[in-house]
């Protein structure tokens, strides 16, 4: 690929290595994991190794994994087991959730469920006791995300499932967290963090697009019904090449964690000492600072007031620098939700580009994102 890559938080560049691995492996091992005969149970071998490496990851037993097709696959299979939680139930999420959550709740509303959504802060985080202070008696469901995907804003979950706890007093309660943009980026760990549910994706990591993972601390209830792989949790042939794959490209991005957060904290105060120089160009929020704990550092939302953001994207890419206007997955969609949500004013958000880091991400792409922007906003803005 020619040009700057800073897109990172939409696909990760996969591993060229276990991409080649992978499709040898979806060969050598091509039996049914769930036929007994030999190469069905070589490829039992390796999806359970597989799940059992992803688990290490986690620090969580094996038998806590699902695999799934994505993180949205994930973030369904825990949302609609709430339509199995009797006939009178509500659930809580935040008014800044991923579309695969944000969405899926919408289509339960329209199936019964009581959904009650929950503003953030100004500066995209949620208070932990506004999140608590949603949860009903009929509540059977809480769903917040780890980290956000168009702000970078990290949420409190443990305080989040604590103070949800508290407040359930002791009725049944599963709280979920979508963690694709925290797992393998920042420290994870959903056992420690108070949660039943978690959701992942291999694509973010490097690993192949349709594979992803849902942690669950105990079996759920599923509407889902097919030949019973993954304890019934996921029906559908196991995906055997995909999850050596992803438990590959998490086992990496666990061990040099440490190294990659430093690296991309650089990154961000390079990027946001760069852009103030920039006039005009606001971070958003706009009181966010380099090294700020309440953001993940590999996603920093900038705003050009006066340029539009899928313009400025649009000139970026024709300079050969690649960022995004938002999610990708709302790429075309002219609603800024999650600034709406946040109390941003209409004209920060909807020049907002985000730009985001990954494992081949230098401080020339930084540059060379800076250059390109400087000039063009200069140039262009109205």
């Amino acid at each position: 690929m020619n040009g700057t890559y800073l897109d990172w938080a939409a696909t990760a560049k996969p591993w060229q290595d276990l991409s080649a691995e992978s499709a040898a492996l979806a060969v050598r091992s091509f039996g049914n994991p769930s036929s007994a005969h030999g190469p069905g149970r070589e490829a039992r071998e390796s999806l359970e190794a597989s799940r059992a490496r992803l688990g290490l990851s986690l620090a969580c037993p094996a038998s806590a994994i699902v695999f799934t097709s994505g993180g949205s696959e994930a973030d369904s299979i825990v949302m609609l087991s709430a339509l199995l939680r009797g006939a009178d139930r509500s659930a809580v999420v935040s008014a800044i959730e991923h579309s695969a959550v944000f969405e899926q709740a919408a289509a339960m509303e329209r199936l019964g469920v009581r959904v009650l959504r929950v503003a953030p802060r100004p500066d995209g985080t949620l208070d932990p006791r506004a999140v608590a202070d949603a949860v009903r008696p009929d509540t059977v469901l809480v769903s917040v995300m780890a980290v956000n995907n168009e702000t970078g804003a990290i949420q409190d979950l443990a305080g989040i499932a604590a103070l949800c706890r508290e407040a359930s007093r002791g009725r049944a309660l599963l709280i979920h967290s979508d963690a694709v943009q925290a797992f393998g980026k920042i420290p994870f760990k959903p056992v420690a963090l108070g949660l039943d549910a978690a959701s992942m994706s291999a694509h973010k990591l490097g690993g192949p697009r349709g594979v992803g993972a849902l942690w669950l601390r105990a079996p759920i209830q599923v509407l889902a019904r097919g030949g019973g792989q993954e304890n019934g949790l996921r029906p559908g042939t196991h995906n055997v090449a995909g999850a050596w794959a992803f438990s590959m490209a998490a086992a990496r991005a666990s061990d040099s964690m440490t190294e990659a957060l430093s690296r991309a904290r650089a990154l961000e105060a390079r990027l946001l000492q760069g852009a103030a120089s920039i006039p005009g160009c606001l971070p958003l929020p706009q009181a966010r600072a380099a090294g700020d704990g309440r953001y993940s550092p590999y996603i920093v939302p900038l705003a050009f007031p006066g340029l539009g953001a899928e313009t400025m994207v649009r000139l970026l890419d024709d300079a050969g620098v690649f960022v995004s206007a938002g999610a990708a997955c709302s790429a075309h969609s002219k609603e800024r939700r999650v600034y709406d949500a946040m109390g941003t004013p209409r004209e920060l958000s909807f020049s907002a580009v985000r730009v985001s880091f990954g494992r081949e991400s230098s401080p020339g792409d930084v540059d060379r994102f800076l250059e390109a922007a400087a000039s063009l906003y200069a140039r262009y803005k109205t």
